[in-house]
């Protein structure tokens, strides 16, 4: 039986080597591939920096339309709080290990999906 000492110096060494590490979320740019509630696919670009209060602002731009929202990020999750054509919004992500953010988003019409894939 291994020993409490053998334990932690394998635990320490696959933690080091990034076995146990999470991505952060980071800011930056993104590119999006989007899937619409309709199952209609879209791509653009998503900006993230950190906003005023420990805030994040999220600005994505797909096809002509520019879209700014404002979010937290809390236990590796963001949540971004939109409006599009006057419709509130809201967009969940989750940090995948390559820093790859995978989310869900409504505006009342039903559910679409995000992928975020850092630039």
């Amino acid at each position: 039986m291994p020993s409490l000492r053998s334990l932690l110096l394998a635990a320490l060494l696959w933690f080091s080597l990034g076995g146990g590490a999470m991505a952060q979320i980071r800011e930056g740019t993104y590119a999006v591939l989007g899937v619409n509630p309709d199952g209609t696919e879209y791509r653009g670009g998503l900006a993230l920096q950190t906003g005023p209060a420990g805030s994040w602002i999220a600005t994505w731009l797909v096809g002509q339309e520019q879209v700014m929202g404002l979010g937290i990020i809390q236990g590796g999750v963001l949540a971004v709080s939109f409006a599009v054509n006057g419709r509130p919004g809201i967009a969940v992500y989750e940090v995948e290990r390559d820093g790859t953010l995978r989310g869900t988003w409504n505006t009342g019409g039903g559910i679409g999906t995000e992928k975020l894939t850092p630039q």
